[in-house]
């Protein structure tokens, strides 16, 4: 009974040790929810396995993790899609930071930052926006001033996008961000499109399925044999449980026999 101890002990310490091998990493983490998920799209199109998941160091964020092997590849393939994007405080975060007694440009420069980051929102919220930015050049009008003529109020905005056709009109563009900034015409808005050069999926990072599991083709081999390693491992544990059954299952019938008592034996008369 020793020995089958022995061996279901080593026997767990070999499945501790494949748990830890086969284990996975995180790439990105303190995410929102819509972040995590743009980000495993974007690694499964580049041709990386990744699940989401929550991360236990942020309450109500979440991480996404990759095998070990593909992490670098994640790292690289997040990098040019430009994700996770850039955490851009809004107008009310903005608004929130001042001072206890603000300046009115203090508190203009803030309101003025606050529109950026939301005008920056919803333009990576579109299909096929990889990053945003929005620069707002809104001019300070002097009270003090009264003939002075203030200049008018500008705008640039520069989308990366993917693919050769841009996500939104420039013309749309232009609207959108005019009619967010009092005082600035849809004509003072620059608009530049950039086109993400394409990216060229290497075939040996194809994606395969196993079971539940998604996996790249290099890593399918690999995949298989620590499936086939933890059935044998169960199995092996299936056997020293059924072994170690068998062997008490025998202590108690001999323990019954031992305690049972002899019967008599007749004793016979002489004639």
């Amino acid at each position: 009974m020793r020995g089958v101890g022995e061996r279901a002990r080593w026997v767990a310490v070999a499945a501790t040790a494949l748990v830890t091998v086969a284990c996975s990493v995180p790439v990105v983490a303190g995410l929102d929810e819509g972040d995590a998920s743009q980000a495993v799209v974007a690694l499964e199109q580049g041709g990386v396995g990744a699940e989401k998941e929550r991360d236990p160091d942020k309450e109500g964020a979440f991480r996404v993790v990759v095998a070990r092997d593909d992490a670098s590849a994640a790292l690289t393939v997040l990098a040019e899609e430009g994700l996770p994007p850039r955490q851009a405080p809004g107008v009310l975060e903005a608004l929130g930071r001042g001072s206890m007694v603000p300046s009115r440009l203090a508190e203009q420069a803030r309101l003025v930052t606050g529109t950026s980051d939301e005008l920056e929102r919803s333009l990576r919220g579109l299909d096929g926006v990889l990053s945003a930015r929005v620069h707002l050049g809104v001019p300070t009008q002097d009270p003090l001033a009264l003939d002075e003529q203030a200049p008018p109020a500008t705008a640039s905005v520069l989308i990366r996008h993917r693919g050769a056709t841009p996500p939104m009109a420039p013309g749309d563009v232009q609207r959108l961000i005019s009619g967010a900034v009092p005082g600035l015409h849809a004509d003072q808005v620059t608009v530049v499109m950039l086109p993400a050069p394409p990216r060229a999926r290497p075939s040996e990072r194809q994606l395969a399925r196993v079971g539940p599991l998604t996996v790249t083709r290099s890593s399918l081999l690999g995949v298989r044999a620590l499936i086939g390693i933890a059935v044998l491992v169960n199995a092996a544990l299936l056997a020293c449980v059924l072994a170690l059954w068998a062997r008490l299952r025998r202590a108690e019938s001999t323990l019954a026999e031992s305690r049972s008592p002899e019967p008599e034996r007749p004793v016979r008369r002489a004639a």
